[in-house]
């Protein structure tokens, strides 16, 4: 990828940063109707431009078929959508926007098998579509938790297993739901965590196999310059 595809990659990373703070921010706290108006229009902009760069990419992709099936769950985070939860699905997008951009620098092919290997980038965004569905669920089935800000506080209060305690479901359905999020919480960072550590032990590994191998290395020459002196006494 060319330098300058790299800095508009980059530049759409902050841009869809930038949506995502502005679409909480509308999201959550009260604003004016001219506020929100602009948030919207930027954000209808920013999809009209992620829809762009996800046809021209398709039109150079050498295996069309399979470009659109790994797009999938990034062309969610391209819906134009005025709908709170929704909204959310641009941290997917994000973090296509990042794989692509991380993709693209000098260690591709290694950043590649590592994502292959561990899944990190779909973990997060199942991580982010868990989450979404379960604030909806809770949302709509429990009536003492009447609003988002309630909803997303108690499902990530309860996927990392702080339990506050301060607020709890009314209903049988949310607590069986409360549940779903706490096992899925355990599941989904312990995944991560795995990963993570998995990186620390590849790389202790790797730094323990390249100086195990610069050590023969060392040894091999030592032996070698004892044969050579080996030899010249014999022919002394």
């Amino acid at each position: 990828m060319k330098k300058s595809e790299q800095a508009c990659y980059l530049f759409l990373i902050f841009a869809t940063l930038l949506d995502i703070l502005l679409l909480c921010y509308i999201t959550f706290y009260p604003v004016s109707q001219t506020f929100r108006f602009n948030v919207i229009i930027f954000d209808l902009i920013l999809c009209l431009v992620f829809w762009v760069e996800f046809i021209y990419r398709y039109l150079h992709s050498e295996d069309k078929k399979l470009y659109v099936e790994d797009n999938l769950l990034s062309m969610l985070g391209m819906l134009p959508v005025d709908f709170a939860f929704l909204r959310a699905l641009r941290l997917i997008k994000l973090f296509h926007l990042i794989k692509i951009y991380i993709l693209s620098k000098d260690d591709e092919d290694s950043v590649e098998n590592f994502l292959k290997r561990t899944y990190l980038d779909k973990i997060l965004v199942i991580a982010v579509i868990f989450i979404i569905a379960m604030t909806v669920l809770i949302t709509v089935v429990d009536t003492n938790i009447p609003d988002i800000h309630t909803a997303i506080w108690y499902i990530v209060v309860s996927m990392t297993g702080t339990g506050y305690g301060d607020i709890v479901p009314a209903t049988t359905t949310g607590r069986i739901i409360g549940m779903i999020a706490m096992v899925g919480g355990i599941l989904i960072f312990s995944t991560i965590t795995a990963v993570i550590s998995s990186i620390y032990v590849t790389r202790i590994n790797k730094d323990n196999h390249d100086d195990l191998d610069s050590k023969l290395k060392d040894l091999t020459c030592e032996m070698e310059k004892l044969n050579k002196k080996i030899d010249e006494l014999k022919k002394e």
